[in-house]
């Protein structure tokens, strides 16, 4: 698939995945997470401060008289407003606390910033780098902003501008510094604007953390990029605290040992609302996937984003190889939620090496479907499901403890077929593993456990099971139709009389994967929807889960 259809085709999968709720009436706004949790409030254009962007549901297609405020405050200048996503400029009047959205006499939930001092900074085409960066004389390269900010300060980067040769250690952005607590370093795309990092045909790296001295190059944003790479587009190694967001990802060529997105070493890492697609070459090795967290990951949140279209093995991978003595432990506090997977090889996602004992591993409201498609990669078999933890240890004792996954809604997985496809599965030497208020629909011949899981490692309850047979013995005996809106385009919401509705159990999540809050009846719904008590009868659901870009498995080879 060329990159231009590649391109259009993406971007009919981010309109499918953010239209508005339809139907019934609009509940408030929810905010999901924004770019920067801190920055300054004056500075920068008009001495506004910075440009923070917020991410969520129900803001309203215009701003009309809707506010921001931040800690109480207003905020000064709105340059971008949508329905999912916000653009604003802090002003004088916001105080540290909360960033809040009001809609037409609804508020949101707030998520956290901070005010704090910190300088702004500009990357534009007409710039020159031998210029201050200020908004009337910005820099002209992102090298140049990386290499000039410190601790607190935000390179904001105009359209038009790429960096797409090398900068050093065969990427096309090298970032060996870092901010400090409280003070990230942040490159941040300008609101509106889609600038570019690195290019399918090289470097090999679009942005990377070289393993040099001085390190590690923690704290850091990096956010609302094109980035692309010949193997991989990051490669993130021996840090912490970095945030990487809303940015779109695709390596088309990757190959080997490796991802479009790879973090080793990383702890406190947050990717959130980026778009993975078009990664691995037809035919990539096994080792090749789409986002990987490899060598000691822990404290990673992996949330709200769209991972389609690939030809590399896994969409997500938690897989902690030896680097040296003392590394390869098994992966802890893990949290993978509100992602959106389709056309995986292998794996959705992939739990390969964990201990729930040390730390909560967790997978909810994920939407995944059309994964574990296979063929078998060229130097050999795997696993072919939905969500895996095959039960591997490299290094120190095997896992213990019990990994949750819960209100997740899976169709359609693998249908490679054979021992090691399925929904789920649990290898022997896997900790245990809890299913609960999981949807699962599959077709003839799939399999809702996989055939080589160790089945006595899996407990559950509350699960909704159609397509494959009877329901898995223990595991919630619910076996129905779930009446999904429109299976055909992929849009799995519950209709009215579906088994799915308050039919789970409390699992401690605050809302489903739009954001309604949970529960809207007298209980939670299974799966990753929650049915709004409002709907009417016979409403519409919206199709917002429907991706254009998924290719036929009968042309992964074009």
């Amino acid at each position: 698939m060329d990159d231009k259809k590649s391109r259009t085709l993406l971007a009919l999968a981010i309109l499918a995945f953010t239209l508005p709720l339809a139907g019934w009436a609009q509940p408030a706004p929810r905010i999901f997470f924004s770019d920067l949790e801190s920055g300054p409030n004056t500075g920068g254009e008009n001495n506004k401060g910075a440009f923070v962007t917020i991410y969520g549901r129900g803001f309203g297609d215009s701003r009309g008289s809707s506010t921001v405020t931040i800690g109480g405050g207003a905020a000064e200048s709105y340059p971008l407003w949508s329905n999912t996503k916000i653009a604003f400029q802090p002003g004088k009047a916001a105080q540290s606390g909360e960033i809040v959205v009001h809609v037409e006499g609804s508020q949101s939930n707030g998520v956290p910033f901070t005010v704090r001092p910190g300088r702004i900074f500009f990357v534009a085409p007409s710039g020159r780098d031998s210029a201050g960066g200020g908004f009337s004389s910005p820099w002209q390269t992102i090298v140049k902003a990386k290499n000039s900010i410190g601790a607190g300060d935000i390179a904001y980067v105009m359209n038009g501008v790429s960096q797409a040769g090398v900068d050093d250690y065969n990427a096309s952005l090298a970032i060996a510094s870092a901010g400090s607590e409280g003070r990230p370093r942040a490159l941040v795309a300008y609101p509106g604007a889609k600038p570019v990092i690195g290019s399918p045909s090289g470097p090999e790296f679009g942005v990377r953390t070289p393993t040099i001295s001085g390190g590690p190059f923690s704290y850091w944003v990096l956010a609302g990029f094109v980035i692309r790479g010949a193997n991989e587009a990051l490669d993130l190694a021996r840090l912490s605290h970095w945030r990487v967001v809303g940015n779109d990802i695709s390596c088309p060529h990757g190959d080997g040992p490796a991802a479009c997105f790879e973090a080793a070493a990383a702890s406190y890492l947050r990717v959130l609302g980026n778009t993975i697609h078009d990664s691995g070459r037809p035919g990539a090795s096994k080792l090749y996937h789409s986002l990987y967290f490899t060598t000691d990951s822990n404290h990673i949140e992996a949330g709200w984003n769209v991972i389609a279209n690939n030809h590399s093995c896994r969409g997500i991978q938690f897989h902690s190889s030896r680097d040296g003595a003392g590394s390869g432990f098994n992966q802890y506090d893990l949290s993978v939620h509100d992602n959106l997977i389709h056309g995986q090889v292998c794996d959705g996602i992939n739990f390969a090496t964990i201990d729930p004992s040390k730390g909560p591993v967790l997978a909810w409201n994920n939407i995944i479907y059309g994964v574990g498609l296979g063929p078998d990669p060229p130097d050999g078999g795997s696993n072919y499901a939905c969500i895996s933890s095959p039960g591997i240890t490299n290094s120190g004792s095997p896992g213990s403890g019990t990994a949750e996954w819960f209100n997740n809604t899976l169709f359609d997985c693998g249908p490679r077929g054979g021992v090691d496809a399925g929904a789920f599965h649990a290898g022997a030497g896997s900790p245990a593993v809890r299913l609960r208020n999981n949807l699962v629909q599959l077709k003839t011949g799939e399999n809702y456990i996989e055939p080589s899981s160790s089945k006595a490692l899996i407990s559950g309850s509350n699960n909704l099971w159609f397509g494959a047979g009877g329901a898995p013995a223990n595991l919630g005996a619910k076996n129905s139709d779930p009446r999904f809106a429109n299976i055909s385009s992929f849009d799995f919401h519950p209709q009215p009389g579906s088994p799915a509705i308050d039919a789970g159990v409390n699992t401690g999540i605050p809302t489903d994967f739009d954001g309604i809050p949970r529960p809207q009846g007298g209980a939670f719904d299974i799966g990753a929807f929650e049915r709004p008590a409002s709907a009417p009868p016979g409403a519409p659901a919206p199709r917002q889960s429907s991706l254009s870009i998924e290719r036929s498995p009968a042309k992964r080879d074009e």
